[in-house]
């Protein structure tokens, strides 16, 4: 019994010593670590495990070991294993690179990857790093389509794609006024006119500072779509006082491009915008304000100061480069009826206007002496015929900006505030009181007294001309104050040389405005207007009511200036 156990531990213990000898002199171990983890594990071309892999048992000699993962860079490797050895292997697995053909039906669709727009347009190719990737296609009027990919290393993928039809239809929306904003609403869509879209409905807003937004829903459908939109001018009342009783008060705004002007009435409604007011009483110094009118409207107060002025005197203001500026005569502030309802359409119809404010006018048309000095200090190019007139004589040859820029000149030099006569203040002081075709009346064949136009004289010199049939004995323009003066005092507003006035063209008198120190502003100002007719004018043509315009400079227009108080 006692042997028998001695035999059997003595059995034990040499399977043990067996077992480790075996362990130690003929097996070894592998450990496999890699980033990221889940690589497969291969041992002479046979799975075994996958990344972590700790402690596996292999036998001693040489192996080949291949780690790989769905698309990282493979790593192989060549191990001689020792007998007990612990073969440890620590790998970042690197990403490896393929190709992708990208391919579409129809060709020439746009590619984006990982969101990423794509220079090229399908078919093409592209390598790319392996792994995991999204491939979308599209093209105009079909819809996009998504594909997801998985590239391995070293691999060529091809992906095509096909792109089925999106129907669209065009939009053009015919909005007034120009320049509305269009906005598509939860869209990022920008707005062009006859742009493609696709078959739907769309929320579409028209805006516009002053004028009431439309919002509607528009619906694309295929082929051409139309529509017109028309945004109604935002109104808000206007509220004037002014503490002067018998005050005119003039409102004028834009609309369309066009400026309107209109008398104030009482809480009035205004288009919400840019909005002029310009209060006036008689005697009094005339006061504007420009607002920005909103919504919620605005109440204005005026108060006029008293404005004194010595009625018929005759005045020079002093200039900082030279002695004296033009003689001028102060006119008494007034109402007249302006225009001729028997005249052609430019002077109907006759209206009432208002010239609170007293000014003074120049008593002669300026020389060219005069113009001359402003020339010389600014260095102006003018037209070189002007060097050749007579110092004495009325300039001629001026454009409106020569006009304009000498009145600029006389205002800097005096300090005062000079400018060329609106068409009211000029006709107002032609008239000088009267209502009749001229200051003197009615018949033409007395005009030879007081101007110098187309007359006897001239037809002997033009002889085709129509001529008004009365003698002054003088042919081209001459030295001003020959001629009588009217009753205000002022010498050759008929006659010698017609004079620019502020006027951009001949507007209509419908639009002209109550006060006639505000010019009546035309749409374009590529002419201006000028008055008074001139040496080669009919007495028609020099009537106080008359009106012409022009764009060019001319030897029969020149300048007449005023000055405010």
């Amino acid at each position: 019994m006692q042997r028998r156990k001695i035999a059997i531990i003595g059995a034990g213990i040499g399977l043990a010593l067996v077992a480790a000898i075996y362990y130690f002199l003929v097996l070894a171990t592998l450990t496999v670590a890699t980033t990221p983890a889940g690589a497969l594990v291969k041992i002479d071309g046979k799975a075994v495990a996958r990344s972590p892999m700790n402690g596996f048992e292999i036998a001693t000699g040489r192996h080949k070991l291949d780690i790989t993962h769905s698309y990282y860079a493979p790593y192989s490797e060549q191990i001689d294993v020792v007998y007990g050895e612990r073969v440890v292997r620590t790998l970042n697995l690197q990403l490896g690179e393929g190709t992708i053909k990208l391919l579409s039906n129809p060709k020439g669709a746009w590619v984006e990857v990982d969101g990423q727009r794509l220079d090229a347009i399908t078919p093409t190719e592209i390598t790319l790093p392996s792994g995991l990737h999204e491939i979308v296609m599209g093209q105009a009027e079909r819809r996009a389509v998504t594909q997801s990919v998985e590239l391995k290393a070293d691999e060529t993928l091809s992906v095509n794609l096909s792109l089925n039809i999106d129907p669209h239809g065009s939009l053009k929306l015919r909005v007034r006024p120009a320049g509305a904003k269009v906005e598509f609403v939860g869209e990022q869509l920008t707005y062009k006119s006859n742009m493609r879209l696709p078959i739907g409905e769309y929320a579409i807003k028209v805006s516009k500072r002053g004028y009431v937004t439309q919002a509607f829903r528009q619906v694309v459908k295929y082929g051409e779509n139309q529509r017109s939109i028309s945004l109604q001018r935002q109104y808000a009342n206007l509220s004037v006082n002014v503490r002067e009783q018998d005050a005119i008060v003039n409102v004028s705004y834009l609309d369309g491009g066009d400026k309107i002007n209109k008398p104030y009435q009482a809480n009035m409604r205004v288009p919400v915008g840019k909005v002029n007011v310009r209060a006036a009483a008689m005697g009094h110094r005339t006061q504007s304000k420009s607002i920005n009118l909103n919504a919620k409207g605005v109440s204005l107060n005026f108060s006029l100061p008293v404005l004194n002025a010595k009625v018929g005197r005759e005045f020079t203001d002093s200039l900082s480069s030279l002695d004296q500026g033009p003689q001028m005569v102060v006119l008494a502030p007034g109402r007249f009826q302006m225009g001729n309802n028997a005249g052609p359409p430019s002077e109907r119809p006759v209206h009432t206007v208002a010239l609170p404010q007293p000014f003074a006018v120049s008593k002669y048309e300026i020389t060219v002496a005069q113009f001359l000095q402003f020339v010389t200090l600014t260095k102006r190019n003018v037209d070189s015929r002007i060097l050749k007139l007579d110092p004495q004589l009325p300039v001629a040859h001026v454009t409106h900006k020569d006009a304009v820029a000498y009145t600029q000149w006389l205002s800097q030099e005096s300090g005062q505030r000079y400018r060329l006569l609106t068409e009211s203040e000029w006709e107002y002081a032609a008239r000088a009181g009267s209502s009749s075709a001229y200051s003197f009346g009615d018949d033409p064949l007395n005009m030879c007294a007081y101007a110098n136009i187309s007359d006897l004289s001239t037809k002997q010199a033009f002889r085709s001309w129509t001529v008004t049939n009365c003698d002054d004995g003088q042919v081209r323009p001459g030295i001003g104050g020959q001629y009588k003066p009217n009753k205000f005092g002022l010498h050759d507003l008929y006659g010698n040389v017609a004079e620019w006035v502020q006027e951009c063209g001949m507007p209509e008198y419908s639009q002209a405005p109550i006060i006639g120190s505000d010019p009546t502003l035309g749409a374009s100002c590529e002419s201006h207007g000028y008055r008074g007719g001139s040496w080669d004018s009919t007495a028609e043509e020099a009537a106080s009511s008359y009106r012409n315009a022009s764009s060019r400079s001319s030897d029969d227009r020149g300048i007449r200036v005023l000055r405010e108080f």
